[in-house]
């Protein structure tokens, strides 16, 4: 799975008591299509965006994984027309992302095995 860097990092205001709010910040992205109708141009499609961290967690044999700490989810809709030139390469999708929601991407890393914890 592709993992991309951002700048500026998502941000989330949680309401932690009725007083006092704390501001978390998710300075990494991931993506998957969650809704594509082929052959069928009119229908958008949606894409499930999650933004969070990367951090590695130990096994118990010794062995290190990676995890994903979800902050911030969000969805999001592109036209057929929009991501006309959508190949092989992902990364496209996440430019496009990028773009529609303001913020630039840093670097992109291939993380195989890429596991989701809290």
């Amino acid at each position: 799975m592709l993992v991309a860097s951002i700048n500026p990092p998502a941000k989330k205001v949680l309401q932690t008591t009725p007083f006092t709010t704390e501001e978390i910040t998710a300075p990494q992205m991931i993506t998957k299509c969650s809704r594509l109708v082929i052959g069928n141009s009119s229908e958008t499609i949606e894409f499930d965006i999650r933004f969070g961290e990367v951090y590695d967690t130990t096994n118990p044999d010794g062995s290190i994984r990676p995890m994903f700490k979800l902050m911030v989810h969000h969805n999001l809709r592109f036209t057929h027309s929009e991501l006309a030139d959508w190949g092989t390469d992902d990364s496209f999708i996440y430019y496009k992302i990028a773009e529609r929601l303001g913020f630039q991407i840093t670097s992109l890393t291939e993380v195989p095995e890429l596991n989701f914890g809290n």
